[in-house]
């Protein structure tokens, strides 16, 4: 009889069958074993990432806002069961903008559009969050930074490329992302809506995550009293906005600020709050029929690409210490490319300012470039000015510009959010970097941490930041980091015109 026939007896191919199940238990033994954390009644199992870091994606921190909850404050949810925590959720109702601008600017940069991945998928249950953690250490815990994401506060999401967290992670902090409402369903105050959150209902998600993180980021490692926000373009307003609601006061102890717009129309007024509603609904009340995605579409149409500012008092309730700071082209990227054009648009804008005559002069002496200084017309009111201003009312405070532009013939410059994947150091997830710009990232996350930590961003081995002064020093006269191909300090001359168009 065949030997390979008989009972009990392993073919030649069976041993090597076998040997490849015990070299692969073998490196399953090397394999880290999938991180999990007790919340609630609730067991979350994540992902083990490389070096250490381990990571909770898609957690859901409040109440769906779905059917009677529309429009109204958030809940915090209350988790029960065993949770797969290795999937991002659904990102809150809105258009396709941001993955589109995602895909050219990759394109531009000499990537490939599909480097950063599919969209997500919107759902009205959005209110998720994610959690990078560090590698366990001994002693208290790490800080913690919550990011609060821009787009207008229309469109945006937790997951998206520039925001993972890992990098960030591995160097001592334990990072959160957050998804809060848009649009309409995040911001609008109609007369029919009898809630304390109309016209910030958005900035009630980012308080129920707020509340969320207090009192469950110990389980992951991060400290509740060193909780830091920060955020970029409607993200940093939304934190401004934070600091002027009582009911924000000791859910977080520092705020860093990317780009924030600060201008003149950053908080809405009860009057041109209900102007938005109106223009969206006339007198009568939203219908309840209505699907959030056809909400959605509703505010693209009617609104376009308008800014939804929060409804908040006016008057700041509280100040933390504050990292802040924009960048050299905020608007380079959105100016039409005819200088024509550009030119009229120029003008249209001197015109809305004080003094546009004595501001064109002062341009002049400050920019010898035509692009730079129809950017300027705009980001000096909306992002410089307003930057410094609230440094200076700060109990602490550090200012930026970034200045570094990514390699490539993109004509970009520093546009409006390239600072944030050097935040995140996701530089060279989705686009080009060179080893400037992997060193630049290195120094920035060193900054931003140290920040985080203890309230200041120096430490060793870093350039000294000094802090900003309080009170009314001329702000074009004080140093200020500049983030370029080599990090110094130096003074900006455009805050000359500070003066010129923000008043006392």
């Amino acid at each position: 009889m065949d030997s390979t026939k008989r009972p009990g007896a392993v073919r030649p191919i069976g041993k090597i069958a076998l040997a490849l199940l015990a070299i692969g238990a073998l490196a399953g033994a090397d394999r880290p074993a999938a991180p999990r954390v007790r919340v609630d009644q609730a067991t979350l199992t994540g992902l083990a990432l490389p070096g250490g870091v381990s990571a909770w994606l898609g957690i859901r921190y409040a109440v769906p806002p779905v059917g009677e909850r529309r429009w109204h404050v958030s809940r915090l949810s209350h988790l029960t069961g065993a949770i797969d925590a290795t999937h991002y959720g659904a990102a809150c109702p809105q258009g396709d903008y941001t993955n589109r601008w995602y895909r050219r600017m990759a394109v531009a940069m000499g990537s490939d559009a599909d480097a950063v991945g599919p969209g997500p998928k919107f759902d009205e249950d959005c209110l998720f969050l994610n959690v990078w953690a560090p590698p366990k250490r001994a002693g208290p815990g790490a800080p913690v930074i919550v990011w609060i994401h821009g787009g207008s506060n229309t469109s945006g999401y937790s997951q998206e490329a520039d925001y993972r967290g890992a990098a960030l992670a591995a160097r001592g902090a334990v990072v959160v992302t957050i998804n809060y409402r848009l649009g309409a369903l995040g911001f609008l105050a109609h007369p029919a809506l009898a809630d304390p959150s109309a016209g910030r209902q958005g900035l009630s998600d980012q308080i129920t995550a707020l509340r969320w993180i207090r009192a469950h980021i110990a389980a992951f490692g991060g400290d509740p009293a060193r909780v830091t926000v920060a955020g970029e373009s409607a993200g940093g307003t939304d934190i401004a906005a934070l600091m002027h609601m009582p009911v924000a006061k000791g859910l977080f102890a520092r705020a860093i600020i990317e780009s924030g717009y600060l201008g003149p129309h950053a908080l809405a007024t009860p009057a041109s709050a209900a102007h938005t509603a109106a223009t969206l609904f006339g007198t009568n009340p939203p219908p309840a029929a209505m699907s959030a995605a056809e909400i959605a579409r509703l505010r693209d149409d009617k609104l376009k690409s308008e800014f939804l500012a929060p409804l908040v008092d006016a008057k700041a309730a509280f100040r933390v210490p504050l990292l802040i700071g924009s960048n050299a082209d905020e608007y380079r990227l959105y100016l039409p490319p005819d200088p024509a054009v550009r030119s009229e648009q120029e003008a249209a804008a001197l015109s809305r300012l004080p003094h546009p005559d004595q501001v064109a002069h002062m341009l002049m002496q400050v920019a010898d470039d035509p692009a730079r200084r129809a950017d300027l017309v705009g980001a000096i009111p909306a992002f410089h000015c307003p930057a410094v201003r609230a440094a200076a009312a700060a109990p602490a405070a550090w200012v930026y510009r970034f200045d570094r532009a990514r390699p490539g013939n993109h004509g970009f410059g520093a546009y409006h959010g390239t600072e944030i994947p050097y935040v995140f150091g996701t530089t060279p997830a989705w686009m080009p970097a060179d080893p400037a710009d992997r060193a630049l990232s290195d120094m920035v996350m060193r900054y931003w941490i140290n920040f985080a930590a203890k309230g200041d961003p120096n430490g060793p081995g870093l350039p000294a930041w000094p802090r900003w002064p309080a009170g009314k020093a001329d702000p074009a006269k004080v140093p200020m980091m500049h983030f370029a191909t080599r990090p110094h300090l130096a003074p900006s001359p455009d805050l000359a015109l500070c003066p010129l168009i923000i008043e006392p």
